[in-house]
């Protein structure tokens, strides 16, 4: 043992012993069972000695079974601290016999009280109910929907949702707020439902017509519209912790998630703005590969699973598909039981291997995207080898190990396999239903197995090999005139020197015995002889390559004919088709190796008149060249049936275990699915969810504040009451949250006795009395800020883009690159979400937003746009210098703040702009022009008062 550790418990025993004198000097005060022991063995103990397990047939849960005792007799003697074995073992120093055997030891204020507690005679509660059964834990149980309470004044209500917080309301004498002012409400709803403010335009429609006619129009347009599929496929990916790749971007070597996965990020948003079911997309992100093999727009689902992906270890795959699985869809951390038994809840350690289970046969692919490069087969890993990210194509998943099986390990350490022990089936825990979980392999469609059939696949490679064929064509019709034109000029050179020797027409060996000393004939002659033999080289090559080429659109035609030939009979012609497809691809083989020869014909022409070495290096070549050739035509009398496919192959068939698994969480029996989702839903509609713990449902997470409320939410959003409704449909949900009394309060009402009361009785608004006013999220400051300037560019979709243009693109923050590694800086003073870990975002106020928005040359530039566009709107409106002034300013405030300046504002702000214009004024160069600034000072004055507005507490604050 080190010194250090030897020392630290010397420490700690002695800190117990002196806390432990303490609690013996005279006048202790009573230790309160319910208050003070009680939770200790709530936190610590219960896991083990509980209902959830009863280990050494001990419970801790009640007096009495302390008392009682277990296999080792009675855990306490009241009266007799010393003597008790529960104080024993938890003061114990050997950390191999202390309890609570995981987690720091208890502490010495912990251990005294327990001990004070059995010294004062152990008193707890003589109809103390132990512990409840765990599989009787409210969210384990199906939801049923409750009955609307009736009220005693029902004048607030408008809807069901706003009658279960009026019945805590009138139970707590809580008066809920009035409505919030129509500007307010209207700011409210656009930023919520878009993620972007109203326009003046807008906000003077419904200003015209407040009406709650109008209101419910404006709710529906926005839901139509497809900005909330941007934004509330933000939130989403939140909670499905969507990344783009990363791992070693410098390198670059993707390890976790994948390149292209930004097409499930666009899935998501398409599927929001087409209202697809909550289950839908749960399915589809679990299985689309199972359930719409060969729909590429919902294939691409599957990124949920491709994003866990981490190259360098299948386990950490595997692990983190078993965590972010039971934490988005069920609110469960499956991950605590990788180890053990979970603590809490009722998984077994058995459990976390049957979820693993339905993810153990996967694999990555990539595909090809019609329109788009081949991508090319997905790369294995190899160790040491770096692998870029794809460029073109569309990432997903399948089953490659269709007997894939999973071997129970332990202590969280996979080569801890448990001998002997048989693999673990998939499926679910017993206590949420688990009996239902049903596997059934599915036969794929030929287009999902062999990509190859598919129709644009098939036209692109024939697409690709006839444009080689004409150029290829073209090339050769080009180098046949110059072939021509190098003879007839020989010809002419030959014919001009015959008269002085008529052995001209001789080799070129004889040539040079007639002129020893070459003269400008000669020349000419052997120039002559050497473009020529040139210009043959060239047409020998390009024969080849057109050869080639039309080799290689026969192997092509000849690979599609045996493909159909194998997908629609069962007759001998299929070997006949096979074998022709075979033969051609060994045909086009050879033609290519007649290039090669023809290019080191050429290469050693070349080189006959430079260095001995690149000769011979040119003649090694071309002698390898004529021996491939050689094989390659050899290899075409073969009989083979062998040919390449158009694309890779994959498996005939999948598990079916991620269907198996969809299917079971979006069941109605399920009682976790739609309390999770509905969860987050009221969480980014009214600030705070109901179950605190988004991400664990479970008993170690927090119960929820309304269990009436969510339930109902829960089945309503399974079971509309509405007929015209889907089922599962979260833009109807959205419809009624944000149409609910309770959405449109206000968000505060100063100087009013029933706030301040309120305030009284719940400061932190947990009933919601009122509506939390909150910081705007990192994406709706950058967003709202280019929108109300203008400048912010609406199209949809498309590759990631490089996080570094934040401040030069113009497009949604959705788009910009989000990973594990880094992300805009910008966003990220904000709380940008962590892409690994967003369950809930954190919230903070720090100097460096103010600043962010102050000194920062991007907003500068929008500030000038806006006021400059606003001024020049301002003189179409009015005549008059002084009210046109006026006019800019109320136009400013509407524009960023919607909302009209108080008359306080307004003249504030006009003598802000005067005598900022005059302070500007005397800065001015001798030329009269505004030092550093193209703009004259009054222009100046207005983009520093736009420039301020942006900052004002109104536009980054949703009310």
């Amino acid at each position: 043992m080190l010194a250090s550790d030897r020392r630290a418990r010397v420490l700690t025993v002695l800190a117990i012993g002196a806390f432990l004198l303490a609690q013996d000097a005279p006048g202790a005060e009573p230790v309160d069972y319910g208050r003070q022991v009680k939770p200790i063995l709530k936190q610590r103990c219960y896991a083990c000695h509980g209902a959830l397990k009863r280990q050494a047939n001990l419970r801790l849960d009640t007096g009495q079974a302390i008392r009682q005792g277990g296999d080792g007799g009675p855990a306490i003697e009241p009266g007799q601290g010393d003597e008790s074995l529960l104080l024993d073992r938890v003061r114990e120093t050997d950390a191999a016999l202390r309890m609570p055997p995981e987690g720091a030891p208890l502490s010495a204020e912990q251990v005294a009280i327990l001990r004070t507690w059995i010294e004062q005679g152990a008193i707890s509660p003589a109809d103390e109910p132990p512990e409840t059964d765990p599989r009787k834990h409210w969210a384990f149980l199906p939801p049923v929907r409750p009955t609307v309470p009736v009220l005693r004044d029902s004048s607030w209500v408008r809807d069901p949702i706003d009658a279960f917080l009026a019945e805590e309301h009138e139970q707590r004498g809580l008066t809920p707020l009035p409505p919030a002012e129509p500007h307010v409400l209207l700011r409210r709803l656009y930023l919520d439902l878009i993620g972007l403010p109203p326009t003046r335009a807008q906000l003077h429609e419904f200003l015209a017509d407040p009406s709650d006619a109008s209101y419910e129009r404006i709710v529906d347009r926005l839901l139509a519209s497809p900005q909330y599929g941007e934004r509330w496929g933000r939130h989403w990916m939140d909670v499905w912790r969507y990344s783009d790749w990363y791992g070693r971007r410098a390198v670059p070597d993707v390890l976790n998630s994948y390149a292209q996965i930004w097409r499930w990020r666009d899935w998501i948003v398409r599927s929001l703005n087409g209202d697809k079911g909550y289950d839908r997309m749960v399915r589809e992100m679990l299985a689309a590969d199972e359930l719409a093999p060969i729909d590429d727009s919902s294939v691409v689902a599957t990124g949920f699973v491709v994003r866990n992906f981490y190259r360098w270890n299948y386990n950490i795959w595997m692990k983190d598909n078993v965590e972010h699985t039971g934490k988005a869809f069920l609110g469960l951390t499956f991950n605590c039981a990788h180890c053990h038994d979970h603590k809490y809840d009722p998984i077994k350690h058995e459990d976390y291997f049957a979820l693993r289970a339905v993810f153990e046969p996967l694999e990555i692919r990539h595909d090809r995207v019609a329109g788009e490069p081949d991508p090319g087969p997905y790369p294995k890993y190899d160790y040491g080898k770096a692998y870029g990210p794809i460029t073109s194509g569309l990432v997903r998943v399948f089953d490659e190990k269709l007997d894939a099986k999973t071997f129970l390990y332990t202590r969280g350490e996979s080569r801890n396999v448990v001998p002997d022990r048989p693999p673990v089936p998939p499926g679910m825990p017993s206590f949420l239903g688990g009996a239902s979980f049903e596997v059934k392999p599915i036969d794929l469609p030929a287009e999902s197995s062999y990509p190859g059939l598919r129709t644009f696949i098939r036209t692109d490679e024939m697409r690709a090999r006839d444009a080689a064929v004409a150029k290829s064509s073209a090339d050769l019709a080009k180098s046949l005139p110059l072939a021509h034109a190098a003879e007839r000029a020989l010809a002419d050179r030959e014919a001009k020197l015959a008269p002085d020797n008529p052995r001209a027409f001789a080799d070129p060996f004889m040539s040079i015995l007639a002129f020893p000393e070459p003269g400008p004939v000669a020349s000419e002659l052997q120039a002559a002889r050497t473009a020529l033999e040139a210009a043959r080289t060239a047409v020998a090559i390009e024969e080849a390559g057109r050869n080639a080429a039309m080799a290689e659109r026969d192997a092509i035609q000849a690979r599609i004919a045996a493909d159909d030939a194998k997908q629609v009979s069962a007759s001998g012609d299929i070997k006949a088709r096979r074998r022709a497809a075979s033969k051609a691809e060994r045909r086009a083989a050879a033609a290519r190796a007649e290039i090669d020869v023809a290019r080191g014909e050429s290469a050693v022409a070349a080189a006959g008149g430079k260095s001995t070495a690149e000769l011979t290096a040119a003649s090694q070549t071309l002698t390898a060249a004529r021996k491939a050739r050689d094989a390659a035509q050899a290899a075409i009398a073969n009989d083979s049936t062998a040919y390449t496919p158009l694309s890779p192959v994959y498996p005939t068939r999948s598990t079916g275990r991620r269907t198996a698994l969809a299917n079971w969480i979006t069941n109605r029996a399920n009682p976790l699915a739609a309390r999770v989702a509905v969860n987050h839903l009221w969480r980014w509609h009214f600030g705070t969810p109901l179950v605190a713990t988004t991400s664990d449902f479970g008993r170690n997470g927090s119960p929820p504040t309304h269990p009436k409320l969510l339930d109902w939410l829960a089945v309503e959003l399974m079971e509309p009451t509405a007929p015209s409704v889907q089922p599962w449909s979260m833009k109807a949900l959205h419809r009624r949250l944000v149409t609910s009394a309770s959405y449109r309060m206000r968000s505060h009402q100063a100087g009013v006795s029933e706030a301040d009361r309120n305030r009284g009785i719940d400061r932190e608004n947990q009933w919601y009395w009122h509506f939390p006013a909150s910081r705007m999220e990192a994406e709706e400051v950058r967003d709202g800020l280019l929108h109300v300037a203008g400048a912010l560019d609406s199209t949809l979709g498309g590759p990631d883009i490089d996080f570094a243009q934040g401040l030069t693109s113009a497009r949604r923050s959705l788009y910009f690159t989000h990973h594990g590694e880094a992300r805009m800086t910008f966003l990220e003073l904000f709380d940008a979400p962590d892409a690994c870990d967003a369950y809930k975002r954190s919230t903070s106020v720090v100097p460096q937003q103010a600043l962010a928005l102050v000194n920062n040359e991007w907003l500068l530039a929008l500030s000038r746009t806006l006021a400059d566009r606003l001024w020049n709107e301002s003189e179409l409106s009015t005549g008059s210098e002084p009210s046109r002034v006026e006019t800019f300013i109320i136009a400013s405030f509407e524009q960023i703040l919607t909302r009209l300046p108080t008359t306080r504002e307004r003249e504030l702000a006009g003598a802000f702009l005067a005598k900022q214009a005059s302070l500007l004024a005397r800065l001015s160069d001798p030329s009269g022009s505004a030092a550093n600034s193209k703009d004259d000072p009054e222009a100046r004055a207005r983009r520093d008062l736009v420039h301020a507005l942006f900052s004002h507490n109104d536009f980054v604050t949703i009310h």
